[in-house]
């Protein structure tokens, strides 16, 4: 082994102690085959942020983490990379081959302080990367999810306002350094009301991140959010999911692909028709379900016309219904390795899957 192969293997020896299952790759020859998937952060946030007892996490070495997600056989990344990494971060992603897609924290005041996506605009541009992704943020305390967060169409309305003028205002930044906002479809608007703001500001620095599952929070369904957004896609968050009935109404999950209700190789198809260039980044989110309360009235407070829906949605529920997978009975280490799991299900998935 090379005097620099030693180096980097001692490095990963120090970077990845007491990460249970890990089979970091100490020199190229010992990397497994390159999925053509990336992942989010998100879809690996134990890893990220570490667990109590387990490991520490990878959050504050984006290199560290980049280096992980290919030793599981992940092609990229979706993460945010602060100045001070970004050269050591080029250069490793490049010698490994992976892509990148950033992310920005857009501000949560239309007055407030641009300076920090600017900088992540900016270093994700020096990254060679075409967009970042972009959440727009609850109110102070709010989950970001809509039927949790907001009590009436009025308070919705006043968020809606302000949000959309908080983007209106970063757009120009994104332009200055040529790199698109991908804004998610966070289950905050509905597809019609995401469309409306896209159309609205009109520009090629703004699009979509589309996220398939989280619109069915929503009742609608993938293909319905996959097919309205998909002219302005700039990337994409690959989940399968499954559903189940509840007492008030469904719960909703990620999952394997293949196991759930939607067809991600079919969708991955409509969204690169729409734009040749994406990358298919996956987020299976390894957790709990999450449950959607749509027999509720507080879920509908904030929308004018998902009752309509429930009747329908609720039968195809019941008809396409599957064991959802839980993790709050896991300890730390048994959740850890099951994230890790996962995510090597899903590389290996998309190898045989998606066409590079």
């Amino acid at each position: 082994m090379s005097r620099r192969r030693f180096g980097q293997a001692s490095l990963a020896a120090t970077l990845f102690a007491g990460f249970p299952s890990l089979a970091i790759a100490q020199s190229e020859g010992a990397l497994p085959p390159k999925s053509p998937l990336g992942i989010a952060g998100t879809g690996l946030s134990a890893h990220l942020r570490g667990l109590d007892g387990v490991a520490k996490g990878l959050r504050d070495d984006p290199v560290a983490f980049l280096d992980y997600v290919r030793s599981l056989g992940g092609g990229g990344v979706q993460i945010g990379v602060g100045k001070a990494h970004v050269p050591r971060f080029r250069a490793r992603m490049d010698e490994l081959g992976m892509y990148y897609e950033g992310q920005a924290a857009l501000p949560s005041r239309r007055d407030g302080d641009y300076g920090p996506f600017e900088a992540s605009v900016q270093a994700a541009a020096a990254l060679g990367a075409t967009c970042v992704r972009a959440v727009s943020r609850p109110p102070e305390g709010g989950t970001g999810r809509r039927y949790e967060t907001f009590r009436s169409r009025e308070d919705w309305y006043s968020w809606l306002a302000e949000a959309n003028a908080i983007i209106e205002r970063c757009v120009p930044i994104a332009a200055k350094y040529r790199v698109a906002i991908a804004l998610e479809n966070h289950k905050d608007r509905t597809v019609h009301e995401h469309v409306a703001l896209l159309k609205r500001i009109d520009s090629e620095y703004l699009g979509s991140l589309i996220d398939p599952g989280n619109n069915m929070s929503f009742m609608e369904l993938p293909e319905e959010t996959v097919a309205a957004l998909s002219p302005w896609v700039k990337a994409c968050s690959l989940k399968d999911m499954g559903v189940a009935p509840y007492q008030d109404g469904f719960l909703l999950s990620e999952v394997l692909f293949d196991t759930g209700m939607t067809d991600q190789a079919r969708l991955f198809g409509m969204l690169r028709k729409a734009n040749p260039k994406i990358f298919p980044t996956t987020e299976l989110i390894t957790r709990d379900p999450l449950k959607v309360p749509v027999l509720t009235s507080g879920y509908h407070a904030s929308f004018a016309d998902r009752q309509q829906r429930v009747e329908k949605w609720l039968a195809m529920v019941a008809k396409r219904q599957t064991k959802l997978p839980t993790v709050g009975g896991l300890s730390p280490a048994e959740q850890f390795a099951l994230e890790e799991a996962n995510t090597r299900k899903v590389f290996a998935w998309g190898l045989k899957a998606i066409m590079v």
